[in-house]
């Protein structure tokens, strides 16, 4: 059925026939979990946001979202209400959820709580979206409702009822609760003998005998300690009970006068917010993690949006968001990539630390970033949603069990290829690291041609410098459909062997390194020799 509307999917949208990515393991290794935080909120009866529910590969919703995502970029404070709307819409949703069908007055203290909750819930966002320059669909539509209560008759009419009421609920921080004791000086009566609107705070007995504040009768002459760490079941059920009663007592006649109000506005417009919490949830931890990256200095693009069969990624500037987050590095090398007719999947190769392997999951950072709906680390982008990303990594906790190393890493890899499709990307980095030259060689020019068959996008980090030089081969089979092309990391300087940690799109240069280095170190033959006669 299609879905009211929505921050993240427009109002007519199907999710049942919603196509998700095949697989979710390239999350953790991507840190795309360490980027977007989605907070735990289990512990307060809400249920935790998984990241992998989030994903699309459809271009409809990644346009409606990225809009959306925008305009919270390009209006911060509307970010900020986002923010602070957040634990206001789940008091909305626990006092939902706490309120029975059956009226009472209990439950009507309750409801009107409810009800002020949602005046300012609605308060919050209409003065925050008054004058904001808007341009998505979505967050168009969301003021366009947000409008539509604040500026109605209802809404005007509950206000003024509101007002009417002896004290606003809301505002009630504190009580002063008198305690019967018995002969074990355990509690066996309550009630409640004042209401303030300050909270009351820790103190000691000390401070209150030297009157230090004498005006301050909110400080207790001992620390706070929480009931539910005190108390057992039954009691605290009983306290709760008494001070329920007590309320109950002191507001009959105020609730008892607003039950007509209660009725009308029980069902207004309330469940809107509540239904809205997720994508609130998601929006948050998404735009908080692109305004920081800005706040640093470096560039969060929104991408042009390509079908996904035109299988397009084109970045320009690309870096990897965690080392710029960490600033390990004064300035993040950024890089270029695209897929074309010429490269669908690119060997890297070059000098080790040359920043090959950071600049692979720069791309693949990208991409799922892209697939969340949400600005990706680069100066500008043209991208086309994947059906999957797969990442095939060094594993430390590599199951081995009745295997070797070489075998997990084969397993692992076979388990994905049978899954690979011409509209996925795979990312690999050393594959068969863990065996001789000639056998990964080997296993290697098996999957790369099989690659190559298959069509899909990606990138091979590799340490097996014969790969490069087989293009030809895995590019001339009769069934290839998407060509491998080489990249290579480059030196600033072979002299010294510095790094420019820049990816260039050219055939390497062999065994040139490997004799700079040997020469620089005095351990190419004619140097051995040399300094064998001189000795």
């Amino acid at each position: 059925m299609p879905s009211e509307q929505r921050l993240l999917y427009p109002a007519d949208y199907d999710r049942s026939k919603e196509v998700s990515l095949k697989d979710f393991q390239f999350i953790h290794p991507l840190q795309i979990d360490d980027m977007i935080v989605l907070i735990k909120e289990s512990h307060k009866g809400f249920h935790d946001l998984s990241l992998k529910d989030y994903f699309t590969t459809d271009t409809a919703v990644l346009s409606y979202r990225l809009a959306i995502v925008e305009d919270l970029v390009d209006n911060p404070s509307l970010y900020e209400i986002f923010c602070k709307s957040i634990p206001m819409i789940q008091n909305i949703h626990d006092l939902r959820r706490a309120m029975g069908s059956d009226y009472s007055v209990e439950s009507a203290l309750s409801s009107i709580r409810y009800l002020e909750m949602y005046q300012e819930i609605i308060d919050l966002f209409a003065g925050g979206l008054e004058g904001l320059s808007l341009h998505s669909q979505g967050m168009l539509a969301f003021r366009d409702k947000i409008f539509s209560i604040s500026k109605g008759e209802e809404y005007e009419n509950l206000r003024r009822e509101l007002a009417k009421t002896d004290i606003q609920f809301g505002g009630i921080k504190s009580v002063t609760i008198g305690l019967n004791l018995d002969e074990t000086l355990r509690v066996k009566e309550a009630g409640i003998i004042s209401i303030q609107e300050k909270p009351f705070h820790p103190g000691t007995l000390m401070e209150k005998l030297l009157k230090k504040n004498p005006m301050d009768t909110n400080s207790l002459i001992s620390p706070l300690y929480p009931l539910t760490k005190g108390l057992h079941g039954e009691e605290l059920k009983a306290l709760n009970y008494s001070i329920r009663s007590s309320f109950n007592t002191i507001f009959m006649k105020s609730i008892r006068d607003f039950e007509p109000t209660l009725q009308k506005y029980f069902s207004v417009n309330t469940s809107y917010f509540t239904a809205l919490l997720d994508d609130i949830r998601f929006l948050t931890a998404g735009v908080k993690f692109i305004l920081h990256m800005r706040e640093k200095g470096f560039p969060m693009c929104r991408p042009q949006i390509a079908e996904l069969q035109e299988k397009k990624c084109e970045l320009t500037g690309v870096y990897n968001p965690i080392l710029a987050r960490k600033s390990i590095e004064h300035s993040i090398v950024s890089n270029d990539f695209t897929f074309d007719e010429n490269g669908r999947f690119y060997l890297v190769t070059g000098p080790n630390h040359g920043g090959k392997s950071i600049f692979a999951y720069s791309v693949g950072m990208a991409q799922a970033l892209f697939q969340l709906g949400l600005f990706v680390p680069a100066k500008s982008a043209l991208m086309s949603p994947v059906t999957g990303i797969f990442t095939h990594f060094p594993s430390s906790d590599e199951n081995n069990y009745g295997k070797g190393r070489l075998e997990s890493e084969c397993a692992r890899l076979g388990k994905i290829m049978k899954q690979l499709a011409d509209t996925d990307m795979l990312l690999m980095d050393e594959s068969f690291s863990s065996t001789s030259g000639l056998e990964a060689g080997y296993i290697a020019s098996e999957v790369l041609t099989g690659i190559g068959i298959i069509g899909c996008g990606g990138i091979f980090v590799t340490h097996i410098h014969d790969l490069p030089q087989q293009l030809d081969i895995y590019n001339s089979h009769p069934e290839n459909i998407g060509k491998i092309d080489n990249l290579a990391a480059l030196m600033e300087s072979k002299t010294d062997g510095t790094r420019s940690y820049k990816i260039a799109r050219t055939t390497p240069e062999g065994l040139s390194y490997a004799k700079d280095i040997a020469s620089q170190y005095g351990l190419d033959l004619e140097s051995i020799l040399k300094t064998q006669n001189e000795e």
